[in-house]
């Protein structure tokens, strides 16, 4: 059985292919930051085999999940379920945090 980690220093986040910086890791859970993502019309749809819940901190982006569009402002929350085809339109620069389950 791996050690829990109670805490990460933001010296010792690690970034991910996508540009999100990995916060920290539960049992059942990750926690990860898009950090500034500027504008982008065109990220491609994807079909993840994990749940997302975000909370927008500042920017404004659009949700598409399962053909529905949701627009997001700073104070939103959202939820993307696990095997949902879904994408993301940011249309000013975008804070947000993460928590996917099960972790990758």
């Amino acid at each position: 059985m791996t050690p829990q980690t109670y805490k990460v220093s933001q010296s010792d986040t690690q970034h991910g292919e996508h540009g999100e910086h990995h916060l920290i890791r539960g049992q059942t859970g990750q926690m990860r930051l898009w950090h500034r993502e500027e504008p982008d019309p065109a990220k491609p749809e994807s079909v993840n085999d994990y749940e997302t819940l975000g909370y927008v901190i500042e920017g404004r982006a659009e949700l598409i999940v399962n053909g529905q569009t949701i627009s997001l402002a700073p104070g939103d929350s959202y939820c993307v379920p696990s095997g949902a085809s879904h994408t993301y339109r940011i249309a000013e620069t975008l804070t947000a945090v993460e928590v996917i389950t099960p972790g990758k």
